[in-house]
């Protein structure tokens, strides 16, 4: 069996967008608890939060292999608006709130950020061959 996942993450001293708009975050829906910082890139290798540690895969499955793929994608302030409007959990806000808030973080990109910002996401991939 093979399973791919794939998880947001940030590094130490990379600006990050999150980093740049939690005020925004905050004034247009306070005390969300979907916001907050990604994790680090080395703390998901080293926990099982990134598919990582997992020492007993069950009576199913032999020792697993569990290989990461960093990737970044790059985005202008438009753009990363439309890349958060497809994910759940700013579709779940109410119309009102979502799009002013997306308009205000893509305004922050372009005015700030230069009109570039990444999201890193780390490839978790775990391969695991059924027991005997």
């Amino acid at each position: 069996m093979a399973l791919l996942g794939h998880v947001v993450v940030r590094r130490p001293g990379e600006p990050e967008v999150y980093a740049e708009t939690a005020d925004l975050h905050e004034r247009f829906c306070p005390g969300n608890p979907g916001w907050g910082h990604p994790p680090l890139e080395d703390d998901v290798c080293t926990t099982d939060e990134g598919w990582g540690l997992v020492d007993d895969p069950g009576a199913l499955f032999g020792p697993t292999i569990v290989r990461w793929y960093p990737t970044v994608q790059w985005f202008n302030g438009a753009g990363f608006a439309d890349h958060l409007r497809s994910l759940s959990l700013y579709r779940r806000l109410d119309r009102d709130v979502r799009e002013p808030l997306l308009d205000a973080i893509a305004e922050r990109i372009r005015t700030r950020m230069g009109d570039r910002a990444s999201r890193r996401y780390l490839s978790v991939l775990r391969v695991g061959r059924r027991a005997e």
